[in-house]
C-alpha cells in the first residue's frame, strides 16, 4: 500500500504530460513570432531553430499545424525554463514600451485639447525647450481646427517623447 502511494507521487499522469506538451508547443509558437535576430540571441538547438524558421515561411494552415506539432516535439527535448524566463522578460519590456507610448500619446492629446495642461506638463517635465513646445502646441491646435494633415501633431509627439525621455 505504501509502495502504491510512492508510485503515484513519482509518476506523472498522461493528462499532466499532455498539458506540459501543450505549454511547450505554445511557447514554440511564441518563438515563431520573434524576429530572426531575437531568435539568434537565444541559445536554441539548431534543429529547433531551423523548424522555427521553416514555420515562419509556411502559409498553409494544415502545414502550420503539423509544423507546430513538430516544434512541440522538439521543445520537449529542450529545457525551456531559461527560455521561458527570457520570453517573460521580453513580454514585460514590450508592455513597458507600450505604456510609455500611451503615456506620450495621452500627453499629446491633453496638450492639444486642454490649454491649461501645458503648465502641468512643464511642472512634471521641466525643459529648456518651452518656447518650441508652446509654438508646436499652437500649430497643432490650429491644424486640428482647420482639419489639416497632422504634421504638427506628429512633431508634438516627437517633442514630448524627447522631453519625457531626457
Amino acid at each position: 500500500m505504501a509502495k502504491d502511494k510512492d508510485l503515484e507521487n513519482t509518476t506523472v499522469s498522461r493528462t499532466q504530460l499532455k498539458l506540459e506538451a501543450e505549454k511547450l508547443q505554445s511557447l514554440g509558437l511564441k518563438l515563431c513570432e520573434l524576429s530572426v535576430s531575437k531568435l539568434k540571441a537565444l541559445t536554441l538547438p539548431p534543429d529547433l531553430f531551423e523548424a522555427i524558421l521553416a514555420m515562419q515561411k509556411i502559409k498553409s494552415n494544415g502545414a502550420k499545424r503539423r509544423q507546430s506539432q513538430y516544434i512541440g516535439k522538439l521543445m520537449r527535448k529542450f529545457d525551456a525554463t531559461e527560455l521561458n524566463t527570457i520570453m517573460t522578460f521580453w513580454d514585460q519590456q514590450e508592455i513597458k514600451e507600450k505604456q510609455h507610448f500611451h503615456n506620450i500619446e495621452l500627453w499629446r492629446k491633453k496638450l492639444v485639447e486642454e490649454p491649461g495642461s501645458v503648465n502641468d506638463f512643464l511642472i512634471k517635465f521641466p525643459t529648456e525647450e518651452k518656447l518650441i513646445l508652446l509654438n508646436t502646441i499652437k500649430e497643432a491646435v490650429e491644424e486640428k481646427s482647420k482639419d489639416k494633415a497632422p504634421k504638427y501633431n506628429r512633431e508634438l509627439f516627437k517633442l514630448i517623447k524627447k522631453i519625457i525621455e531626457n
